[in-house]
């Protein structure tokens, strides 16, 4: 019987997805000013690494700046992202 090693390496080498980094974030003023999308969607690959526009937008012309690698949740605009599920009491 052999042994078969793991295409990822060992699980010391694994890197769940919680931990990827995004290496690039879009900055162009349109995007930054549309409602966020939460991390929900939103990441593509630009020049070999994790892209991520935080604006829902319909077109895909980015302008692309780096973030030297970080946590896609530093780059969600949580204010905006949370605003449609904040409750409202309505008292009659």
């Amino acid at each position: 019987m052999s042994v078969q090693r793991s295409l990822w390496g060992g699980a010391a080498q694994y890197r769940s997805p919680i931990d990827a980094v995004v290496h690039w974030a879009c900055r162009k003023d349109a995007h930054r000013a549309a409602p966020s999308r939460g991390g929900r969607g939103g990441l593509t690959v630009h020049q070999g690494r994790w892209a991520y526009c935080d604006g829902v937008v319909d077109d895909d012309q980015h302008e692309w700046a780096p973030t030297g690698g970080v946590p896609i949740d530093r780059l969600v605009d949580w204010t905006k992202a949370m605003d449609p599920f904040r409750a409202v009491t309505i008292r009659r």
